[in-house]
């Protein structure tokens, strides 16, 4: 019996340890994901700078898309501003509204496909929110930031912070989504979250600062029509771009997945930088036009079997981009881009 009892308690010393020494290593593989963060790559500050880059004329902008709340239906636009949080169109910001639970767990496409068949825009103030068979509601964020009642959610495991949209939004949205929930505007809180990426200490355009509001990592994705084009061509039910979520569509560059290649994106005056791939997960599966999941996982399933790097499990499909210099980018417009070479 004593015997017995010893080696219970030597078992659970041992996994005490094993758990302890687990979080540490975690814990320390974090910090050094943010150390290498910390290296930071100066900023391309004038046309100066331009002048001396070997640039190539890629392409056109075919799209650009703004979405007021992450998750929900984008917005098509001519144009729109790049600021160092995301693109604005007139006073629409980039995923400047989160939904989210009562406990604060962020709700998106992935829990609920419909959701990216709510409507949002966003002018002078008032966010009105669609969706079909019901009626326009609409949230004057004047007084959602008069009321200021600060409430903490999360993404992807970083704490964030937005001002409750009140109750009438709340009851609105749980019609649609069947769970009580609450609407978050980011107004002028601190954007100061990290988001961590599988890749990001082998790229080295990826700075410390290169925040969003509630998007899942940096401001702003790009993605080439070629590149969907040739994954349509994989896969036998109809996909869109649309259903990959961009900001910025580009069309008429020579092959497919050239993006991955390019380091430095200018499109009028406006310069990004390649930051990070765009890692895919299950969301890539809802179509946008009909708010529902595809049965068979695609085009999931297919990019896992040829977008992925090695020994991980998630695919990679467009561009996360940093942002040097602000501007407009528009349809239309020329992209140019610079190679690994051109420096």
């Amino acid at each position: 019996m004593e015997l017995s009892r010893n080696l219970t308690v030597a078992t659970i010393l041992v996994l005490g340890v094993g758990t302890s020494l687990g979080i540490y290593v975690l814990w320390q593989y974090h910090n050094s994901l943010k150390k290498k963060r910390n290296k930071m790559i100066p900023r391309i500050q004038d046309l100066e700078q331009l002048k001396q880059m070997k640039w190539e004329c890629v392409g056109k902008v075919k799209k650009v898309f703004v979405y007021p709340v992450k998750s929900c239906k984008g917005l098509s636009v001519d144009s729109a501003q790049a600021h160092f949080r995301g693109l604005v169109y007139k006073t629409a910001r980039d995923r400047s509204f989160i939904i989210a639970t009562e406990k604060g767990t962020m709700i998106t496409g992935i829990m609920v496909p419909s959701t990216v068949l709510i409507e949002a825009t966003f002018e002078d103030n008032i966010l009105t929110l669609n969706f079909p068979g019901m009626e326009a509601l609409h949230v004057d964020t004047k007084e959602v930031e008069k009321n200021s009642i600060r409430l903490k959610t999360n993404i992807w495991g970083e704490d964030t912070y937005g001002l409750d949209c009140g109750k009438n939004v709340s009851l609105w949205l749980q019609k649609i989504l069947l769970r009580k929930c609450k609407l978050l505007y980011h107004a002028d809180l601190p954007a100061d979250r990290v988001s961590n990426h599988p890749l990001e200490s082998s790229c080295p355009l990826l700075r410390t600062d290169d925040h969003s509001l509630y998007a899942d990592s940096g401001g702003y994705m790009l993605m080439t029509a070629e590149s969907v084009a040739d994954l349509q061509t994989r896969v036998s039910s109809k996909i869109a771009a649309e259903d990959f979520r961009p900001n910025i569509l580009i069309e008429g560059i020579k092959k497919p997945y050239d993006e991955d290649e390019w380091q430095y994106v200018k499109i009028g005056d406006t310069v990004f930088r390649n930051t990070v791939p765009c890692s895919r997960c299950i969301f890539t599966t809802v179509s946008a036009e009909t708010g529902k999941k595809n049965p068979d996982m695609e085009p999931l399933r297919t990019l896992k079997t040829y977008r992925c790097e090695k020994g991980m499990d998630s695919p990679f499909f467009g561009i996360n981009l940093g942002l040097d210099l602000a501007g407009k980018v528009s349809v239309g417009d020329e992209v140019h881009i610079t190679r690994s070479e051109s420096f």
